[in-house]
């Protein structure tokens, strides 16, 4: 089933306020990367970059199973699904479910015994359409030219469709440069001892590949069915890496198994004890969500915990108040792990600026050598080295996490559910796409595509007077009033802000200024937080920060559009001790 892509994107341009986020331009400031805009790759595409508004498309593939993955009809209705959406939108609007267009699904059987090349086909001449003659927007009354910037899939995926091998135990493994297996435990690919690969070198191999009956040469199949097809698409350029399989499912439960086996074997604590923790741990808010689930018997002889990314991701940033104290200062077991923090903390990151880049790239260099250190027989995983390539590639397609399958992954959720409800597999897929487009006509009717940036569940009254003396003057400074409205909750940009969560609000003596959130204040228009003040002291060993009440128990007032960092994060009390650990890296240059 394909659902036209010209079609979806008038309907979608239609709406204002889509239309107002499409054109609104950023501009881009040399040594920092906070968008696709700030990359390499979209400033050398002569389409994109050229004068003039032009439509960035992002394409997403994956296969994913409508029926019970365990049950006797797996495979059998396993589903190839293509989704997109814009790159033009600011990334807290992708993050909208609804953002993301339905472009195709077709069985996945289907796809292997026909190929890409037919399944693709109505969606590679509307693409083509797109990039010669564009796109009439009713609203402008001109065409809108574009092409796809880039594909966001797995590893598996991105190689079959890129015409890369498939097999990740071939000696050519890499789509980004041309390391061989036994090259790749010996040499990283951070300090460039590997061949990047080229658009050039690329064609050239597809060329020799053609010439040689399809004989595989470095790791090249075929060409890749895009770049067949359009004119400003390159699987060298168009294909970025996905920190969602590469570090939350790829790494981070390997290197967990292996750190956690070591640290048992020295008694520091057992597995039922860390089990224990995991389950009686307080979690807040979004950890609550993505809580691990306890780690199963067989880790060890398995090499890997398992589970998803959200749960691995949240086991490695709270491993520090689950069992830190347990662990000696100077294990090197420990080590391997909160390097291993650092380096998810960074490539999580929104900005980026050369030095922060350089820091990233040291940081994967120094846990490659400790790791192997640590672990001398153990033998690196392509994921491995995809990671090292990480911040040459963010310099490329700007911060990885805007180009990640996670979110693209949510919405399998809404098909998996519409097969749940209906209990009906004839014409499965027509059903699935006619259901879809029923809740996109339904987004697309309504008054605005978007939510408003700030939504407020429930206010009250406050009095001024009743508030902090410290924090008075501020308020009254800013509105002429005696009462403003307060609340417990809001939510900016999709983001919640709760009371007691904390918040970065500036950088003191080389270290992020954290503050509880007392009270959330509505003056005017603007969204401002009554902050309790706090000291902050980092602790080497927990890669975390000690939160201390100052003693004077100081408040201050900050606009929610001030704060250096727009994450709230989480308190936990370990030993007495307030500790908080951040969800990404955050710069402390003054």
């Amino acid at each position: 089933m394909y659902v036209p892509i010209l079609t979806s994107l008038q309907l979608l341009l239609k709406k204002p306020d889509v239309l107002e986020k499409v054109q609104k331009c950023t501009s881009h400031v040399l040594g920092q990367y906070s968008s696709y805009l700030d990359g390499s790759y979209y400033q050398e595409n002569p389409l994109l970059s050229g004068d003039g508004q032009k439509l960035s498309v992002i394409l997403y593939i994956d296969d994913f199973e409508i029926a019970n993955p365990l049950g006797t009809s797996k495979k059998i209705h396993k589903v190839c699904a293509v989704y997109w959406t814009l790159a033009n939108l600011p990334i807290k609007c992708r993050s909208a479910l609804h953002s993301t267009q339905l472009a195709l699904l077709c069985n996945s059987n289907h796809v292997r015994q026909f190929g890409y090349a037919k399944v693709f086909g109505p969606l590679l001449t509307d693409l083509k359409i797109l990039e010669e003659e564009g796109v009439y927007i009713e609203t402008l009354g001109d065409c809108l030219k574009g092409t796809v910037y880039s594909v966001v899939a797995d590893n598996l995926a991105a190689h079959g469709l890129g015409g890369f091998t498939e097999s990740f135990r071939s000696t050519y493994f890499c789509r980004f440069c041309v390391a061989t297996q036994t090259d790749m435990q010996t040499s990283d690919a951070v300090s460039g001892s590997f061949k990047m690969r080229t658009k050039e070198l690329h064609d050239h191999i597809v060329q020799e590949t053609q010439n040689n009956d399809g004989e595989e040469n470095y790791g090249v199949k075929h060409s890749c069915i895009l770049s067949d097809h359009l004119s400003y698409f390159h699987p060298i350029t168009g294909f970025p890496p996905d920190i969602l399989h590469d570090l939350f499912e790829g790494v981070i439960p390997v290197e967990l198994a292996h750190c956690l086996k070591g640290m048992m074997a020295k008694r520091y604590f057992s597995l039922e004890e860390l089990n224990r923790s995991i389950l009686s741990f307080p979690f807040q808010h979004s950890d609550k969500v993505d809580r691990p689930h306890p780690i199963p018997q067989t880790f060890a002889t398995r090499g890997t915990i398992g589970g998803n990314g959200h749960e691995n991701h949240t086991l490695l940033r709270l491993l520090p108040v689950l069992i830190g104290a347990k662990v000696p200062e100077g294990d090197k077991f420990w080590e391997v792990l909160m390097d291993l923090k650092d380096i998810v903390e960074l490539a999580v990151c929104h900005d980026f600026t050369d030095d922060t880049i350089q820091y990233m790239a040291c940081k994967i260099s120094d846990h490659r050598q400790l790791l192997q250190e640590v672990f001398p027989s153990l033998r690196l995983r392509p994921k491995h080295h995809y990671i090292e390539h990480y911040p040459h590639l963010i310099k490329c397609f700007g911060p990885l996490l805007h180009l990640w399958t996670m979110r693209f992954e949510g919405k399998h959720k809404v098909f998996k559910k519409i097969v749940h409800d209906t209990h009906n597999y004839k014409k499965v897929l027509k059903t699935l796409a006619e259901r879809h487009q029923y809740m996109m006509a339904f987004y697309l009717s309504s008054p605005r595509f978007f939510k408003p940036a700030i939504q407020i569940s429930k206010m009250e009254s406050v009095f001024i007077e009743s508030l902090p003396t410290d924090a008075r003057a501020i308020i009254s400074g800013t509105t002429g009033r005696s009462v403003v409205h307060g609340t417990k909750k809001v939510t900016i940009d999709g983001t919640p802000f709760v009371t007691g969560m904390f918040v970065c609000t500036g950088v003191h003596a080389a270290l992020p200024e954290f503050k509880e959130i007392r009270n959330i204040l509505l003056i005017g228009n603007e969204i401002f937080f009554l902050l309790k003040d706090y000291n902050a002291w980092y602790i080497e060993h927990l890669r975390s920060y000690e939160l201390i009440e100052c003693e004077r128990q100081t408040h201050s007032v900050k606009a929610a559009n001030l704060l250096i960092d727009q994450m709230p994060l989480f308190a936990y009390k370990v030993s007495s001790k307030l500790i908080l650990t951040t969800k990404h890296f955050i710069p402390v240059s003054e």
